[in-house]
């Protein structure tokens, strides 16, 4: 699994917080926001300054690592930026054109929330009574409905054209439990403005994440034994969701393997998201167990899936409407699998080849020969990242300090590709949507940097950073930061982006504004401490989110850098700075 971001075509509301997690690939992801930004944990790091102890193996690489969003920050629409505040059962409405806000009240214990794609719709789930409340927000004020959701919901997915959202337990949230109940419950809510309603509805074990066609009238609950189809337009009540199992077929051997050659063994890698039972848990309450990690990815048409599962050769071609499905058999583990923004083709990676296999949709399943290997040679790729537009990808890897990345040309079939070198090891890949440019943010090595006898290039492999990569001339430009990258997001238009620095202990509470078009970058200092960052593409404004015991959020002009602050939106108050 890799820490990447994937394209989906609707506006940037929000931003993404690190989880380790089998994410879909080009259907659109839940809220239907698509990942510019991200933020980052330190997680665990391969130190190539300790040799292996004699006659001792070395340890295989870690799992590629990749990416999910959190619904606990303040969520933009259109215009009006919404924060939950779970304390006071209301909801602040603040207009990012003239910070004025509106507290609404919610149900009880309002805590996860996510708007609509591009428009002021938030959907807020209320924890302890069980119900879903949607707010409407227009020049006039704020008009909100009601609907109950299954007990233990979490997580929200808006479908793109907001007509269908689904409330669901997503069981890799940190302290995530279950007391009584069921794994296999989910809401599907219908947005109408004129009569908002749910429906519960059975699916398979444990629901993963949940997927949409582009055109909103399907969705696609990714679980752990399979995918679960809704077809909006057939659900008129209650019911059963068969599931499409992906556990039916094993694996199978190499298509270049010989008749006696033995299959792959399946290997069960643990997500290391954890979700042990937190302190205010119910006393009662059971852990949720973890299980092995699974990438399934949907074309935008809602058509085909294709799976596959960590440790394994074996990929699943899924046909979601006859619900028939193909194997198709790798040269080694696939560690990534990304389709097309077009649908027309995956890139699958076999780590342990440096090998990366373009597999036709659906031809390569039916006809392996249609298979294109195209092999990194003297490279070491376990991840990879498309550009927006299809043209280009990057391959690259999480698990090893390796400080390069390598660019496909994808629009030219049989282009050398080009090794671009790095000053340091990367963590996470994002491309900007106009695929333009990248961000590339970095790993670090222990030690500090500070210390006087050591060299340069160590004292670059210890620091914090990012890299900006220029796609068209491959041009990298290296920024160290004082502290760890936090969260980032990139603005609509691919103008700029805005990264996140924080160390309370030092106190350190900055954020970069950054030209993706010249590579400058503003240092802002902030008053309080950065949590979240996101975009308001109709004010053409970014919002940080900071820690403060009355609610602060900055507003900055992504074109001119001016920044207005609003303070006490918690304590029903207005402080403008």
């Amino acid at each position: 699994m890799s820490v990447h971001f994937r394209w989906w075509a609707a506006p940037v509301t929000a931003l993404l917080a690190l989880s380790f997690h089998a994410c879909g690939g080009d259907a659109s992801p839940p809220g239907g926001t698509p990942p510019f930004g991200g933020s980052f944990d330190a997680g665990p790091r391969f130190d190539a300054s300790v040799p292996p102890a004699a006659d001792v193996p070395p340890p295989p690489p870690p799992p590629e690592r990749e990416e999910r969003r959190t619904f606990q920050t303040p969520q933009a629409g259109g215009r009006f930026v919404y924060v939950a505040n779970p304390t006071r059962d209301s909801v602040a409405v603040i207009d990012s054109r003239s910070l004025a806000i509106q507290t609404v009240e919610a149900g009880d214990g309002p805590t996860f929330l996510t708007t609509v794609p591009g428009q002021d719709v938030a959907l807020v789930i209320n924890v302890s009574s069980h119900t879903l409340t949607l707010l409407r927000t227009t020049d006039a004020g704020t008009t909100t409905t009601s609907v109950p959701v299954v007990p233990g919901a979490n997580a929200l997915a808006v479908a793109p054209d907001g007509r269908h959202a689904i409330a669901y337990l997503d069981t890799e949230t940190a302290g995530a439990t279950l007391g009584t109940g069921s794994f296999q419950d989910i809401s599907l809510v219908t947005l109408d403005a004129a009569r908002d309603t749910s429906v519960q509805l059975s699916v398979g074990f444990r629901p993963i994440e949940v997927l949409f066609s582009a055109d909103g009238a399907s969705g696609f609950v990714v679980t752990e034994d399979g995918v679960s189809i809704l077809r909006f337009a057939e659900i008129t009540g209650p019911t059963i969701i068969p599931n499409v199992s992906l556990d039916e077929l094993g694996p199978i051997a190499p298509p270049d393997a010989g008749p006696d050659a033995a299959p792959d063994a399946s290997v069960d890698v643990m997500n290391d998201a954890s979700a042990d039972v937190t302190p205010d848990a119910a006393p009662d309450a059971t852990p949720i167990a973890q299980v092995a990690a699974r990438d399934i990815s949907i074309t935008r048409d809602g058509r085909y899936a294709i799976a596959r599962v960590e440790g394994t050769s074996t990929l699943r071609l899924i046909d979601l409407t006859t619900r028939a499905i193909t194997p198709y058999a790798a040269t080694g583990a696939v560690t990534d699998l990304d389709i097309a923004p077009d649908g027309s083709f995956a890139l699958a990676v076999v780590r342990e080849r440096s090998e990366v296999l373009r597999i036709p949709i659906p031809a390569g399943f039916a006809t392996p020969s249609t298979v294109t290997r195209v092999e990194a040679t003297g490279e070491f790729v376990g991840s990879v990242a498309f550009a927006p537009d299809g043209r280009r990808a990057l391959l690259y890897t999480t698990a090893l300090p390796l400080e390069r990345v390598t660019l496909m040309d994808l629009s030219a079939p049989g282009a050398a590709l080009q090794v671009i070198r790095l000053r340091k090891a990367v963590r996470a890949v994002a491309f900007s949507p106009d695929s333009r440019s990248a961000l590339l943010v970095h790993s670090h090595s222990a030690g500090s940097p500070d210390d006087a006898a050591v060299d340069l290039e160590t004292r670059i492999d210890r620091s914090f950073g990012y890299t900006l990569l220029d796609v068209g001339t491959r041009f990298a430009k290296l920024q160290l930061t004082p502290s760890e990258v936090g969260p980032f997001a990139i603005v609509t238009d691919g103008s700029h982006a805005f990264v996140l620095l924080r160390d309370d202990a030092r106190q350190i509470a900055q954020a970069h504004r950054v030209s993706l078009r010249s590579f400058a970058i503003d240092t802002l200092t902030l008053g309080s401490p950065p949590s979240s960052v996101g975009v308001v593409s109709g004010t053409q404004r970014a919002f940080i989110g900071q820690e403060h015991p009355e609610g602060r959020i900055t507003f900055v002009d992504w074109t001119s850098g001016a920044l207005q602050s609003v303070t006490g939106f918690e304590l029903n108050s207005r402080i403008v700075d």
